[in-house]
């Protein structure tokens, strides 16, 4: 038989495991509530890019400052899942759907490609684009004042005819210029169309270098390359990656090359009036910032740069034995070599 004063020992340890499991349970379930919470509070990006070149890096890594400017900070508050399609435009699709898969809370498309397989693979999640230069005659919106749908963005449309006139000033007998562009990129055939409207008035001719692959742009430059004053390269990411065959022939054949942007006139071209892409990303990051916070995307019209600014390779007009205009010399910015 069990005395009373062990019943009553038994009953204190009996109680004592009992508080000490309610306890375990409570904490546990604590624990649990502030996975929760940690979840829910981190961000989930998904960056698709079209392919890996200077100006479109540049934009990614401007939006992604922005972010962190505001509060948003990869390994804290912030998940960053960032893919390359390598230029394989079905692979963009696929890089699309998986985000849309694993319920990003965001997506940010990087080139006209990437933005379009993400509108075409998500309607709910918002999608901003950056680096795509006409994006209504790419289907993404109707109205870039006030977008309809789950997209918006910032365009690097490129002032077509302001290039055309600094390549006509630095080569004031200029008839022919050349311009080399992916047939396969909507981007490119617009600023194609642009450049031959504005060269209406400026009494030149646009001569045509269509090419689909890396393959294509040695026998087509060099079929044209004795016929024209001057190459001009539109923002276009197969012409971007293929820089160094471009200025290489260009340089054997003494043809300046008017670009767009810094990281072209570093690889070989002579002059731009340029966009900043990191600029450009930074604006993208501040509207993504805004949806995080509960901005509707009708609110955020889609954006562009208004300045763009002088760029020189000084290294190039030597070689070229260019003389550029003092008054351009003393509001450009300079740059050498290559990259």
């Amino acid at each position: 038989m069990v005395g009373k004063k062990h019943l009553t020992s038994l009953s204190k340890c009996l109680g004592l495991i009992s508080f000490l499991l309610i306890i375990t349970l409570f904490l546990s379930a604590c624990s649990s509530g502030n996975s929760n919470n940690n979840s829910q509070d981190t961000v989930a990006i998904g960056i698709s890019q079209i392919v890996e070149h200077p100006a479109l890096d540049s934009a990614r890594a401007g939006f992604i400052d922005a972010l962190k400017e505001k509060g948003y900070e990869e390994g804290k508050n912030l998940k960053l899942d960032i893919q390359f399609a390598q230029g394989d435009i079905a692979l963009t699709t696929t890089i699309a759907q998986n985000f849309v898969s694993q319920k990003k809370n965001l997506i940010l498309a990087i080139s006209t490609a990437s933005a379009q397989s993400a509108h075409n693979s998500t309607k709910d999640i918002p999608v901003l684009f950056t680096a795509v230069t006409d994006p209504v005659y790419a289907g993404l919106l109707k109205n870039p004042d006030s977008p309809e749908g789950n997209v918006t963005g910032t365009s690097d449309l490129t002032p077509v005819a302001k290039q055309l006139e600094l390549g006509k000033t630095i080569f004031p007998n200029t008839v022919n210029v050349g311009i080399i562009y992916n047939t396969s990129e909507l981007n490119s055939q617009l600023q194609v169309d642009i450049a031959k409207e504005a060269a209406k008035n400026m009494s030149i001719e646009i001569i045509e270098i269509p090419v689909t692959n890396t393959s294509e742009f040695e026998p087509a430059l060099n079929a044209k390359i004795k016929n024209i004053d001057f190459l001009f390269l539109p923002s276009d990411n197969l012409v971007a990656s293929n820089m160094p065959i471009i200025s290489k022939i260009a340089m054997n054949n003494k043809v300046g090359i008017i670009g767009v942007d810094e990281p072209m006139i570093k690889n070989g071209a002579l002059a731009c009036e340029g966009l900043d892409y990191y600029k450009l990303g930074h604006k993208t990051g501040l509207m993504a910032v805004e949806i995080l916070k509960g901005k509707g995307i009708k609110d955020i019209p889609v954006s562009m740069l208004e300045e763009t600014e002088l760029i020189i390779n000084e290294d190039v007009a030597n070689q070229l034995g260019v003389d550029i205009p003092e008054e351009m010399l003393k509001r450009a910015v300079l740059v050498k070599g290559a990259e």
